[in-house]
């Protein structure tokens, strides 16, 4: 059975082209377009990653990645950012949340294919 990856952004765009790498790499992909839908995915589907962007509508992914880390089942499920923010504080954010890693936008889809392969290994 596949890995299960999330991937919660607003850009659909995004969404899609980082779904179409995970697919042809082996994983099977989960789409959400904003952190309260990515939270309640997250809980329906228990994915193995998550790959989310920090400022979305309706509830950004920091918010939404502390949520999905206090649900003791998804608790140590791996959590990527993905943001155009690249401000320290931005990161320091991130890493309270206990997110795995954290990726910059405009980012390289390889980078990203990259990071999740290593997050998978350390499972």
């Amino acid at each position: 059975m596949p890995l299960k990856v999330l991937i919660v952004d607003d850009d659909n765009g995004i969404r899609k082209l980082l779904g179409r790498f995970l697919e042809r790499e082996g994983f099977a992909t989960l789409e959400a377009e904003n952190g309260l839908e990515g939270v309640e995915t997250a809980k329906r589907e228990q994915p193995d990653l998550i790959i989310m962007d920090v400022m979305m509508p309706q509830m950004d992914g920091l918010t939404a990645a502390r949520l999905i880390k206090f649900y003791k089942p998804l608790s140590e499920v791996p959590i990527i950012f993905l943001t155009a923010k690249d401000a320290e504080k931005e990161i320091e954010l991130a890493e309270a949340t206990r997110a795995e890693a954290y990726v910059t936008k405009p980012f390289d889809v390889r980078q990203v294919i990259e990071v999740v392969k290593s997050l998978f290994e350390k499972v």
